[in-house]
């Protein structure tokens, strides 16, 4: 697969577990877009979900939603509890699908589990998702079958994880890709605005270009005055 390029632009991406971030410290240090876990599994939203929606939209980000996958779960339902979280939130990247655990299941059971998650959003959303993994599982786990998405993929240097590797490698002798949408090289960096480390990705800049629907601001602090049984969205979780 290719190399990383000074022209790619880098995008970020977060869970609880970065505490209380600042956007706008985030956004001068030349951070193009972030990547937001939104759920995990069948139940688990991640309690900073909307806040850094809110405010990573606000600050002028680009903004994407991950799911953390259980591939022993049915996809439909975790895909299905995805979207309700997600209700009206706006994504500029395309949703994303975390695999990285088999919890058991064979390689044809992970990648079956990949594509029955994948097409079944397809259909109910019309965009085309994006696959997150770390290199070394992509290579155990996925078969060819799962080429048709485009691929987010990680690798770290083993001797200085903030510099990373300059390309992820192959998967394989016959890869399933030969070109990543994005590659994670660090999950050890630093960012102005963030405490601790976060984990740093470039983003092919002929894919950035081909998913740029622009910035669309939110208003976080008026939701509507009355709601009714079985709304959701943001507006739901601010109120």
């Amino acid at each position: 697969m290719q190399n990383r390029s000074k022209k790619n632009p880098i995008v970020i991406d977060i869970s609880r577990y970065q505490g209380v971030i600042d956007f706008k410290k985030v956004a001068a240090a030349d951070v193009k877009g972030v990547y937001i876990r939104l759920t995990e599994g069948k139940t688990y939203l991640d309690p900073k979900a909307y806040d850094n929606y809110k405010a990573a939209k606000n600050a002028g980000l680009r903004v994407g939603f991950y799911h953390y996958a259980h591939t022993i779960n049915n996809p439909v339902k975790e895909v299905d509890f995805f979207l309700k979280k997600l209700g009206k939130m706006k994504a500029d990247f395309p949703h994303c699908l975390g695999l990285e655990e088999a919890k058991g299941n064979t390689r044809a059971q992970v990648s079956t589990f990949g594509l029955a998650w994948m097409g079944y959003l397809q259909k109910k959303t019309g965009i085309v998702p994006i696959l997150y993994a770390g290199n070394s599982f992509a290579k155990s786990y996925f078969t060819s079958a799962l080429g048709k998405y485009p691929l987010w993929i990680a690798r770290y240097s083993s001797s200085n994880r903030t510099k990373g590797f300059n390309n992820p490698g192959n998967l394989g002798d016959t890869p399933v890709w030969s070109k990543w949408a994005m590659f994670q090289f660090t999950d050890q960096g630093k960012i102005s605005g963030i405490k601790g480390y976060v984990d740093i990705n470039e983003m092919d800049l002929s894919f950035f270009k081909s998913i740029d629907t622009g910035i669309i601001y939110t208003n976080g602090a008026n939701p509507p005055s009355s709601y009714r049984k079985g709304d959701s969205g943001l507006g739901v979780m601010e109120l």
